[in-house]
């Protein structure tokens, strides 16, 4: 980043909503850099209860969609050591911070950062276990062709879990002025279904306000998950 004497915490804080804003789906450059150590901050409680949901073994590939700056991968691989993980990206900023996060991981063949896009994933088919998409599906142009995707790389067992922000949640945000996407869970669980996975479950996920600004209100999440078989 470069030299300032603002804090990450400070540069976001200070930044224009029109700036700020296209920053959440590819962050770029030393604001995104601040950007991803904000999300990093915002959205540990429910990266948790994802995971939770998802479930990790020990002799499982798992891929993570939309890793950011990977700030939460030390918590993840404690679920089980020996599982293989791969992150991808579309924002090389932030796989380049992963990359830096990660360096004595990075080369071993049990985990894997890569920049690419949600929608053309450079895996062969029926490459991972389970996958994970976290407060990312609001930035991919087609949801069912990114849905599709998953599917493609998934093992006929696999399994997704998606958490994404409740429209009820996002109201007071001004998403869609700057082309994010917000889906109810009818429109969730129908796009799985459409994609291939032959069932969905739906639980929800509400912040504790422990884990919220003091002038913040909780964010209530719908967390998905759906099989293959």
């Amino acid at each position: 980043m470069s030299d300032t004497s603002e804090s990450p915490a400070d540069l976001v804080a200070n930044l224009e909503e029109s700036v700020l804003l296209p920053q959440l789906g590819c962050p770029d450059g030393d604001i995104g850099v601040a950007v991803g150590e904000m999300l990093e901050r915002v959205n540990g409680g429910v990266i948790d209860a994802s995971y939770n949901l998802l479930g990790v073994d020990a002799d499982e590939r798992i891929l993570e969609i939309g890793l950011g700056n990977g700030g939460h991968m030390a918590s993840v691989l404690k679920r089980a050591p020996q599982m293989r993980f791969v992150g991808i990206d579309i924002s090389s900023t932030m796989t380049t911070v992963a990359r830096a996060r990660h360096e004595s991981l990075i080369g071993r063949s049990q985990f894997a950062l890569v920049t690419a896009d949600a929608l053309r994933m450079p895996f062969v088919q029926g490459s991972f276990d389970k996958a994970i998409a976290i407060n990312t599906i609001y930035f991919w142009p087609d949801l069912l062709m990114g849905l599709r995707e998953i599917y493609r790389v998934l093992r006929a067992s696999g399994v997704l879990v998606i958490a994404a922000i409740t429209p009820e949640s996002s109201i007071e945000m001004p998403f869609a002025a700057y082309g994010f996407a917000v889906y109810d869970a009818a429109t969730l669980e129908g796009a799985c279904l459409a994609a291939g996975f032959q069932s969905v479950g739906i639980t929800r996920y509400v912040e504790s306000r422990a884990g919220v600004a003091q002038e913040g209100v909780p964010r209530e999440f719908v967390l998905l998950r759906a099989a293959i078989a």
